[in-house]
């Protein structure tokens, strides 16, 4: 995580996450959209790369990054 990223917004992803799994009984996860370390491009942990998708979506995608 680098020094200037925003720990709250990071954290409310995680809870975000851990109450979609609950309300729809389907396991959420925190995903990085640009890979922390991809094979062509590697992201960081910050609030701006985040998402949150289903875990199935997330296992999928592994460290693999589409550019749109």
């Amino acid at each position: 995580m680098v020094g200037w990223s925003n720990r709250r917004k990071i954290l409310l992803f995680y809870r975000l996450a851990q109450r979609l799994s609950m309300e729809t009984g389907v396991e959420h996860e925190v995903d990085h959209i640009v890979p922390l370390q991809g094979r062509l491009v590697s992201g960081l942990h910050v609030e701006a790369n985040l998402q949150v998708i289903l875990k199935t979506e997330n296992r999928r995608k592994f460290n693999h990054f589409q550019p749109e």
